[in-house]
């Protein structure tokens, strides 16, 4: 199946909360199908999980990641995403902005594979939008 949107952290993360976003919600319900996570973005929830301190809220998050794994496809990060961006880094290096490498990760994927980039830190990408093709979705926003 071709999937259409690469759902970031942040937006994955607003499942878990006890109010999520109703305008996320309200997105994803027409549009679950067609969308999938990159293994950049199950790596830092993975990560955010293992830091937690045993309890219940680990508990849970551990319990929610498991649902996501089962929910979404996992986009992985693959040759194509890592000449993609190789890129993209050394674009944004050489104009004196360099990126974070888990972000121009995440939007390689995206580019990668032709997909949308949905994420609420638009502003934190918008420079890769500068060099590429890279499209962006804010669901927070109506």
């Amino acid at each position: 199946m071709s999937f259409l949107y690469l759902l970031d952290s942040n937006i994955i993360s607003e499942f878990s909360k006890p109010e999520p976003n109703v305008n996320v919600m309200s997105r994803l319900k027409g549009k679950e199908r067609f969308c999938a996570i990159s293994a950049v973005t199950l790596q830092e929830l993975q990560m955010g999980m293992e830091l937690l301190p045993e309890g219940k809220r680990k508990d849970q998050i551990r319990g929610f990641l498991e649902v996501i794994k089962r929910r979404f496809s996992i986009i992985p990060y693959d040759r194509s995403a890592s000449v993609v961006c190789g890129e993209i880094l050394a674009a944004m290096q050489k104009v004196g902005q360099p990126r974070p490498v888990c972000d121009s990760q995440i939007a390689a994927t995206a580019l990668a594979n032709n997909m949308i980039l949905v994420t609420r830190n638009t502003k934190d990408f918008q420079p890769l939008q500068k060099i590429s093709l890279l499209k962006l979705e804010n669901w927070f926003e109506v």
